[in-house]
């Protein structure tokens, strides 16, 4: 079985303890991050509103590309820790139709994500309840999607 990890930088964890739910034999895990481009695109378009070059100066541009590359590394290195020995699949686009597009090219017989952290609110209910990306992954990926939604026992009491 080849399971597909998404990775966004908080769910690491909670992503590992339920590939410690499937069956080890013959398991082969992937794990993606993906840079997203969505935030230079609408920079670009800020931009351009206000009369200036669509992209930052050379410096500036450099600069953020770089940090981008380090966190990506820093946040598959972190999977790495929780998944060792995990395939690492790095893209950049746009996430929810990046990891669609990764599991078809992998041949993923599992997606696993999380909601992003904003979207954990244990008063929010029905679509908002899970963010844009979990939900276009969840209405077009090739294959079964786990969604694991991670929570603080202590925050949802069992009540008796």
């Amino acid at each position: 079985m080849r399971v597909l990890c998404c990775l966004d930088g908080t769910n690491a964890e909670p992503i590992s303890r339920a590939t410690g739910l499937l069956s080890p034999d013959q398991l082969a895990v992937g794990i993606i991050y993906v840079i997203d481009q969505g935030p230079h695109h609408d920079m670009e378009h800020t931009r351009k509103r206000h009369f200036r070059p669509p992209v930052p100066p050379p410096g500036r541009e450099r600069q953020m590309v770089e940090a981008e590359q380090d966190s990506a590394k820093e946040i598959i290195d972190e999977g790495l820790r929780y998944l060792s020995g995990a395939e690492t699949l790095r893209r950049e686009g746009r996430p929810e139709r990046e990891i669609v597009n990764a599991a078809a090219d992998w041949e993923a017989d599992l997606i696993i994500i999380c909601p992003r952290a904003e979207y954990r609110d244990k008063h929010k209910i029905g679509p908002r309840s899970v963010g844009h990306v979990a939900r276009f992954v969840l209405d077009h990926a090739p294959c079964p999607v786990l969604l694991v939604r991670p929570m603080n026992r202590d925050e949802f009491p069992i009540k008796r």
